[in-house]
Formats: structure tokens, C-alpha cells, sequence
């Protein structure tokens, strides 16, 4: 490897070339095995996303026998390699399709100007980690990261994959999710507000072989002024921050800059009908939880919107705090600065998770619904959710149906001592699986789900509860059918008429 390494490197970026080039490329690539699966079996990596390049002398040990090998050097560790060697074992058109897409840079020892990363089936270039002598870099503020991640591997999971006419990804860095909406959508946006990030989903479109794609710089929505979508999604900065100084990490002095200003366009360019996907961070704060800044976001147009909640995480500022500390993974000013934050706006829990809110046709009352993530959870329960909730209204329906309760649910009752006996006075349920609930309830519900069989009607439950006296004899059905809603839709309780998986 080179002693010398130019201090302008970053500055070299990749060209959108031709569709021939492309082509080349892809079957280099494809030839090489050049894929998570193979790259997995090469490096004996089970995640690639969390594969680290090994030292140098690692490196010089390593046998360099095909053009796998080659590739790997110089797209996934990112490390000079030889030009008589890449001659040697990468074929022509592969090696001409590199320089004219100007993936290539310097001479005699060359290194490659981006990473190109494997998602499942789809490319994607990025920046790389680390400079090409393996010194660590200082990125530029328009860094575009890897699509690898954990995070956006996350996002990436919690996207429908169900087909739609138009969709918008907003901030769309690599373009991951509007490449992974291609194959089913008419037609898919990428807006980005770095001209760097653009560039790249550009070329990671073209790279895919996806023509269904419009990707434009612009400031959120306003490379798309006049357009509106069926679906829009977005992955947006969300860390607290004093000065902006990274694009894709910072967004202002609470970190919901940027969701604010994301969610306060859905009334101009979501359809009706059409629904928004987010995983965030923010905050919920004293007397005002995030669902209600979402729910002032929306502004005027708020009761066109369902909004559903997963939590996948809910940690106090302070956990948070010690977590980054003992990670060394922040620097000690940043910490400080969202520890002060975190105060000043008195945040009680730091909600990290999912967002979906559905534009409905019907004249209803919008409703809002917040769960936390459980084992086995999957995308499709938060379409259940939805689902359910828009029934919720029919008190009539809910009466009728046949609750039993759910399998792993567990009762906790902590007892007091009363003129000299145990006498419970705290109920509490919890239920493991797609949601995970834990709620302390009066007594009366407690009996009442304990007799929910699957086989008596909620009608039939609230007669009885009434004639044992466990319920005041003046609740109306619509009060009783309120409760089977907010059970049913925390998990405690299955409905046949509407299973949950």
C-alpha cells in the first residue's frame, strides 16, 4: 500500500455512464458473485452490515486469487491494490466499465472512490468508512451512508411491500427504499437535499437497471412541488444537535426539526387514501406525548389522518445518556448538549420507532393508536392495527363479536393489608407477543377479561358483569365496546372475526 495517499480523495466521485457501462458492471459483478450471499461465504461474514475491515497485516495475508477477491479489496475494504493485479484477474469489460464510470482513482496503486454494498438482490453504492491507506477519515457533511446498517436495514423492513401507483422517499440517501419500492410501484421519487446523495441514488438506479425512478435534489418536498403520492416514506436525521454539521445525522436543537417539517406536508402531497411510513427517534415529553406534536403537525387537516404508533424502544433520556457514555460512541459535548436538551424540553422517554399515518376517505373521526413492538411482531400487524381501529366505530359489530383472551396473557394482583387481612387492590395484565402490554386496570376489567372464552358475545360479557354488579348498570354499549377496542388492540384479547396473527 501507498505511503502517499491524496489529501483531495473524497472529492472523487463516481459518474452516471451509459447503459452499457452499467451493464458490464452488473455482469462483473453478478460473474464474481459479488453478493451478500457470497461475500458472506468469502469474508465468513454472516452479516455483511456489520463486517470490519481487518488490519493491514490481516490484509497482506489474505490470498488474492479472483476477481471476488479483487473486489472485495477494493469495494468493501476499501484499500489500494495493485493495477497490474486488477488487470490480471478482473476481465476487460468489467475493468472498462470501472474507469469509464470513473469508480476507479489513482495510478499504479488504485483504490475505488465509493464502497458498493449488496442489499438483499439490489446494489448500492456508498461512501466509504475509511480512507484508502486505512487512516480514518473526517467525513464531509454530505457523507452518504450505507444502506447496511442496522437502522436502515430497519427501516427497510418496516416498508410495505404491497404495490402502489406513485411513492416519494424523502431523504433518500443511497435511494435504498425507492429501489425496494420499484419492483412493485408505477413509479418511484427519491429527493434528497445533498447533491451527493442524489448523485448516488442516481447511479444506484441506474446500476439496479430501474426505470421507473425520478431522483431530484430538492429540500424535502420541493423538488416535487404539485405532485402528490399514494405512499410517501422517509428515514429522516433526528439527533439533537447545537450546530448542524452532518446532513444525514443532524436536525436541529430538539432532533425533530426535520419530522416536523416532513409531517406538516402530508396534508399537501399525500393522496387521499394514501399512507406515510417514518422510523424516528423523538420525544415524549411532560404532558405532551409525540403522537400530540404529530397530531399539531398535521395542523388544520388533522381528522383526514389516522395515526399508528409502534414503539420499538422506549428509553429515558438518562438510560440514553449512560448508553452512549459507556459506548464512547458520542463525542462528550454532544452528550452533554442532549442531556441539557433532553432537560430543557422536559422529555421523559425517547420513543424510537415506527410511524404511519393513513389519510382516510371516510367521514369518521381520525383515530390514534400507539403499541410497543413485541416478539414476532411484523409489518403486517401494524395493517392489522389499522384495520381494527377502522371498525372500532361500530359498537354495534363489537358487541357482537367473541373475545377470548390472549395466550400469554398474565395477571398480577397485588394485595394490601386491610383491617388485618390481604385484601388485592392492584390489577395489573400483561401479555407478551406482536405487542407487548403491561397496564395496571381496575378490578372489574380484570374479572371481565378472565371470562372472555371465545365463546360468550362482549353483549352477553357486559349483561353479566351488570347483573353480578361488577359494572355500574348505567354503562352504555358504546362505553362497554370502547373497552374491547383498547384491549383488543394492545393484544390482551383475540377476536376471531379479525384474527391477529
Amino acid at each position: 500500500m501507498l505511503a502517499f495517499m491524496p489529501e483531495n480523495w473524497f472529492e472523487k466521485v463516481p459518474r452516471v455512464g451509459s447503459d452499457a457501462d452499467f451493464a458490464a458492471l452488473r455482469e462483473l459483478l453478478a460473474h464474481a458473485h459479488y453478493t451478500e450471499r457470497g461475500l458472506s461465504q468469502r469474508l465468513n461474514a454472516p452479516n455483511i452490515g456489520d463486517y470490519k475491515t481487518p488490519p493491514s497485516f490481516e490484509l497482506a495475508a489474505r490470498p488474492v486469487s479472483d476477481a471476488l477477491d479483487v473486489l472485495i479489496l477494493l469495494f468493501c475494504d476499501g484499500v489500494y491494490v495493485e493495477q497490474d493485479v486488477i488487470a490480471r484477474l478482473i476481465p476487460g469489460p468489467g475493468l472498462a466499465a470501472m474507469e469509464n464510470l470513473d469508480l476507479l482513482a489513482g495510478e499504479g496503486s488504485r483504490y475505488a472512490t465509493v464502497a458498493i454494498l449488496p442489499v438483499g438482490p439490489i446494489l448500492t453504492i456508498c461512501d466509504r468508512s475509511d480512507a484508502p491507506d486505512m487512516s480514518p477519515c473526517t467525513w464531509p457533511a454530505d457523507v452518504v451512508y450505507p444502506a447496511t446498517i442496522a437502522n436502515s436495514r430497519e427501516f427497510q423492513g418496516v416498508l410495505p411491500q404491497t404495490p402502489c401507483d406513485s411513492m416519494l422517499d424523502l431523504g433518500t440517501g443511497t435511494g435504498i427504499a425507492a429501489m425496494a419500492a420499484a419492483r412493485t410501484a408505477g413509479h418511484v421519487w427519491g429527493t434528497d437535499i445533498a447533491a451527493r446523495s442524489v448523485l448516488f441514488a442516481a447511479f444506484n438506479c441506474k446500476l439496479n437497471a430501474i426505470k421507473n425512478s425520478t431522483i431530484a435534489q430538492g429540500d424535502l418536498y420541493q423538488a416535487v412541488k404539485g405532485l402528490t403520492f399514494d405512499r410517501i416514506v422517509s428515514h429522516p436525521p433526528y439527533v439533537p444537535a447545537r450546530q448542524d454539521t452532518m446532513i444525514f445525522r443532524d436536525a436541529g436543537e430538539d432532533g425533530e426539526r426535520i419530522i416536523r417539517r416532513v409531517i406538516e406536508g402530508l396534508p399537501e402531497f399525500l393522496q387521499p387514501g394514501g399512507r406515510f411510513y417514518m422510523l424516528v427517534t423523538a420525544s415524549d415529553r411532560e404532558g405532551e406525548p409525540f403522537e400530540d406534536r404529530i397530531r399539531l403537525w398535521l395542523g388544520d387537516a388533522q381528522e383526514e389522518f389516522d395515526l399508528v404508533m409502534v414503539s420499538h424502544t422506549l428509553t429515558t433520556p438518562k438510560d440514553v445518556v449512560g448508553n452512549m457514555l459507556a459506548k464512547h460512541n458520542t463525542p462528550l459535548d454532544g452528550v452533554l448538549y442532549r442531556q441539557e436538551i433532553w432537560a430543557k424540553r422536559k422529555v421523559q422517554f425517547l420513543f424510537y420507532g415506527t410511524v404511519m399515518i393513513r389519510r382516510h376517505t371516510d367521514q369518521r373521526p381520525a383515530f390514534t393508536a400507539r403499541v410497543q413492538k413485541g416478539e414476532g411482531y411484523r409489518p403486517d400487524h401494524t395493517e392489522w392495527l389499522l384495520n381494527w381501529y377502522t371498525g372500532a366505530e361500530d359498537a354495534a359489530s363489537l358487541m357482537g363479536y367473541r373475545p377470548s383472551i390472549s395466550p400469554a396473557v398474565e395477571l398480577g394482583v397485588f394485595h394490601r393489608v386491610r383491617e388485618g387481612r390481604l385484601v388485592p387492590e392492584v390489577f395489573s395484565l400483561k401479555c407478551a407477543g406482536p405487542f407487548d402490554t403491561e397496564c395496571v386496570v381496575q378490578s372489574w376489567l380484570a374479572r371481565v377479561v378472565s371470562q372472555c372464552n371465545g365463546q360468550s358475545t362482549w353483549g352477553e360479557l357486559m349483561d353479566s358483569a351488570k347483573t353480578a354488579g361488577i359494572i355500574d348498570p348505567a354503562v352504555t354499549p358504546e362505553e362497554f365496546a370502547s373497552v374491547l377496542t383498547a384491549m383488543a388492540g394492545s393484544g390482551l384479547v383475540r377476536i376471531a372475526e379479525m384474527p391477529l396473527d
